[in-house]
């Protein structure tokens, strides 16, 4: 088990959401020079969130 580190999920948490942002944009326009990357966008988006909930405090009794 690793202890949490809140800074280092803060850092995660916006990295997260730039690599959102810009899977949004890439699938709101179908002929955007990015479309073959969409699923790696979202696929870094969805670890980042990850890691940083697993560094994140969490509430007490919560099972990680």
């Amino acid at each position: 088990m690793t202890l949490p580190n809140p800074a280092f999920a803060v850092d995660e948490e916006h990295r997260a959401d730039g690599m959102a942002t810009r899977a949004a944009e890439i699938s709101a326009a179908p002929a955007h020079l990015s479309r073959g990357s969409l699923p790696f966008y979202q696929s870094c988006a969805r670890t980042a969130y990850e890691t940083a909930a697993a560094n994140a405090p969490q509430p007490e009794g919560w099972q990680r």
